[in-house]
């Protein structure tokens, strides 16, 4: 049987780890504190307590039992652990020597368009990011041989339960004309399938749905449909016209968007 780890389950850890589950993968993964990895049991998932200070924090046995697999997920956005880049970086590079260790063969890394520069233009997946830390660590993984290794960059995510809207209402806000670059969480975990199904070499994906209305358009709209106070937005013929493009993994693993409409999502 397949196996694979994903550290980090939370919004989107926990509902990927679900449906790999479901497709017949052996699934592991962890959480910071002992009342996740309980929680995370009573969804009948295999789960340890994992913290990186930026040093591994867990028991020995766990940590092997964890990372015993042919795949991990990391999906740690540097916001939910730590204050620091290099923290966050340092943190990262031992989780991935952890697994090296333990005999990994494919690690896929959960990263963000917010790599990207924040200006006007097209960005594809040749586009060469300003330094932050994510894009270090990607770079990082990119160094490491005789391994697979996948970095996917998802744009805004949108879910059933997560809907920026919501904590958007009646505020104002700038860059009325912008375009969103918005994706979907059942995308997200389609995307991560598939890398996991078809692993090979050094790749880099982003993940975003390929149709960009205004942000004023979209969360007017958004806030209607939720019954929620429509956010204010200020427009300019001068607002960013920051468009992500998300074509490759299509063209590359024959993904097919099922939420390509952001008004859908």
């Amino acid at each position: 049987m397949r196996s694979v780890a994903i550290v980090g389950l939370g919004w989107f850890g926990l509902p990927l780890a679900r449906d790999l589950r479901n497709l017949g993968w052996e699934v592991k993964g962890s959480k910071r504190t002992q009342e996740g990895v309980e929680e995370m049991r009573l969804w009948r998932l295999e789960a340890y307590q994992l913290q990186l200070d930026p040093e591994i924090n867990a028991d020995p046995d766990d940590l092997i039992a964890l990372l015993s697999v042919d795949s991990l997920v990391v999906n740690i956005p540097p916001s939910d652990y730590f204050f620091d880049a290099e923290s966050y970086t340092q943190g990262i590079e031992n989780l991935v020597n952890e697994a090296l260790l333990c005999g990994v063969k494919h690690i896929i890394f959960i990263s963000s368009t917010s790599v990207l520069p924040m200006q006007t233009g097209q960005f594809d997946e040749e586009t060469q990011p300003p330094f932050s830390p994510l894009y270090e660590i990607e770079q990082m993984l990119f160094t490491l041989q005789d391994i697979d290794v996948d970095i996917i960059r998802f744009g805004g995510l949108i879910g059933n339960d997560r809907h920026p809207v919501h904590s958007m209402s009646g505020r104002t806000y700038q860059q009325g004309n912008s375009p969103v670059n918005l994706v979907h969480l059942e995308d997200c975990s389609r995307a991560v399938q598939s890398l996991l199904e078809t692993q090979g070499g050094h790749r880099l994906y982003h993940l975003v749905a390929p149709q960009h209305p205004t942000r004023v358009d979209y969360y007017q709209a958004m806030a209607e449909k939720f019954a929620e106070k429509a956010p204010h937005f200020e427009c300019s013929e001068e607002d960013l016209q920051r468009i992500i493009v998300a074509d490759k993994i299509c063209r590359e693993l024959d993904f097919v968007y099922q939420y390509p409409n952001p008004y859908t999502m």
